[in-house]
């Protein structure tokens, strides 16, 4: 089958189309150069607008014949391309058809390349069917014609040894972070980042119980600082506690002892305390635990 063209003949079609462009460019140079180097006032800006109007006019009606010629030109084109359409249409449904069983044969082919692939991969899976599955095994290049069987076999014999030690060697980790390590490992199959998460984790760990202590350091220090106030507030006033050695000209008058009771005076301290509802709490603990009396102060006084 061979397109032949009848008319026109190759030296038949339109070269040039023929008209008086040296004329009219003759013409326009001196028109435009004039409006070129016209000067208007306030006074002249309507005949301004006129002229710009008149020159617009001109310009679309050269482009105006331009689209004109063009659609002639173009209609043996349009007739044309209908009848090349028509042709084509004839051939793609012969096309469509080929095509249809051409792909149908490499899908039957691809199909038949994956169910080998899939038997090799169970039997050689054993118990880790269920972490390593064969979606996650098979890649789609596997079925290409281009992919040898050997190539496939060692790609999946050395995933399954990668897992298998990669398994063994977490089960033997002595972290409390081994569960998140074999998390990340089934996901990744990369024992390199489980040790990483491992590591990050206990890094973790360790800045939380740092942290605690260190609040609890605090904490301690406070709680003694209150306890160390109060008792200054509670022993405001009081006269220290003496004892008098005896004197080697004292004797023992009698062999019963005499226990002379000396009474400690009482005193009332009123006082104001700036704390927190639990400072509060311990600070009453304090004076019930030393069997001091206390009692709100009446609101005025």
């Amino acid at each position: 089958m061979e397109l032949k063209i009848y008319k026109p003949q190759d030296n038949g079609f339109l070269q040039k189309i023929d008209w008086n462009f040296e004329d009219l460019k003759t013409e326009i140079t001196a028109s435009a150069l004039e409006y070129e180097t016209s000067v208007y006032t306030d006074d002249t800006i309507k005949a301004a607008k006129a002229d710009r109007a008149k020159l617009n006019k001109f310009v679309d009606a050269l482009n105006g014949k331009r689209t004109e010629i063009r659609k002639v030109l173009l209609k043996p084109d349009e007739q044309f391309g209908k009848e090349i359409k028509e042709l084509t249409g004839i051939v793609q449904k012969a096309i469509d058809n080929i095509d249809t069983q051409v792909k149908g044969y490499e899908q039957r082919q691809r199909d038949e390349k994956t169910a080998k692939v899939r038997e090799f991969y169970e039997e050689n899976i054993h118990d880790l069917s269920s972490i390593l599955p064969f979606d996650r095994v098979f890649k789609s290049e596997y079925a290409n014609a281009s992919t040898t069987m050997k190539s496939i076999k060692e790609d999946i014999l050395a995933l399954i040894q990668k897992v298998d030690e990669g398994l063994a060697i977490i089960n033997e980790v002595d972290s409390k972070f081994a569960g998140d390590m074999k998390e990340v490992f089934l996901r990744t199959y990369d024992i390199g980042s489980a040790m990483a998460e491992r590591n990050r984790l206990e890094a973790a760990e360790e800045k939380r119980k740092a942290y605690e202590e260190e609040q609890a350091r605090k904490k301690a220090e406070r709680e003694a600082a209150i306890q160390a106030q109060t008792s200054r507030v509670i022993n405001a006033g009081k006269a220290p506690v003496t004892s008098t050695p005896p004197t080697q000209t004292q004797h023992v008058a009698q062999t019963t002892p005499v226990v002379e009771t000396v009474e400690d005076p009482v005193h009332i301290l009123d006082f104001r305390v700036h704390a927190t509802k639990g400072q509060l709490d311990k600070l009453k603990e304090f004076l019930k635990a030393n069997s001091i009396r206390f009692e709100p102060v009446p609101k005025g006084v």
